[in-house]
């Protein structure tokens, strides 16, 4: 009997004997716990259960740097999240938002929005309205009137939807107000810098860059990114 062959079976009685039997702290060759690899092979909620009334380590990383929470994430296992979330499992890490479980189910927001407590993080789904205004803003053929809505967005959600819906072929100056607007939130920049290929232009050479009107934009509003990024992890 091993907990791979367990986590397998998905057998109840084979659960009882194996936590009675076996080390419920014992890592496999790969660092994960009998926790991983029972979300890993997608053993009945019953059996989770069974293994969390052993008082194991919620929190332990695989090699990885995977938690519980995380595989359950990558799983998409939403009832093994809501348990582990019920067991008290930390939601932040030390390696800020990004290294978080929420991080990780961003493009899953039914399951991001049920980590919504993890620190930094911010609401993907939106409601009927809330979607409205995002359309409205991002279907305006006016660039500049695109700005000034973006300018006198009040909610950081719909903000963050905004810049990740937006179309970034056609240039930095709406998302220049985005930058600017005081709801900005720190995920909302990191998306913002990602999704502007932020690197690209802090390596660029910033005397070329100057002799190109559509450039130095974008090279601009990267460094303001960056230096806005920086300032939030002091």
């Amino acid at each position: 009997m091993d907990w791979l062959t367990v986590s397998k079976s998905k057998n109840m009685e084979e659960v009882q004997k194996a936590v009675q039997k076996l080390d419920v702290h014992e890592r496999d060759a790969r660092g994960r716990t009998p926790l991983m690899l029972f979300i890993t092979n997608r053993m009945p909620l019953e059996g989770i259960q069974l293994l969390l009334a052993q008082n194991i380590d919620l929190e332990a990383q695989d090699k990885l740097g995977d938690t519980a929470l995380k595989k359950a994430v990558k799983f998409k296992q939403k009832n093994v999240i809501q348990l582990l979330l019920a067991k008290g499992v930390t939601l932040d890490a030390p390696g800020g938002i990004q290294a978080t479980a929420w991080y990780t189910a961003r493009m899953h927001r039914e399951i991001a929005d049920l980590l919504l407590a993890t620190p930094g993080a911010i609401r993907l789904t939106l409601t009927a309205e809330e979607q409205r205004q995002v359309d409205t803003i991002l279907y305006e053929e006016s660039i500049n009137k695109m700005g000034q809505r973006i300018h006198a967005i009040s909610s950081a959600v719909i903000l963050h939807a905004v810049v990740n819906g937006y179309n970034w072929d056609d240039g930095p100056k709406p998302m220049l107000a985005a930058l600017h607007n005081p709801v900005c939130a720190p995920i909302t920049l990191l998306d913002m810098f990602e999704l502007m290929e932020g690197d690209y232009w802090l390596a660029q050479p910033e005397e070329e860059v100057a002799a190109s009107e559509w450039q130095q934009p974008w090279q601009e509003m990267a460094q303001i990114v960056s230096a806005k990024l920086a300032l939030d992890k002091t």
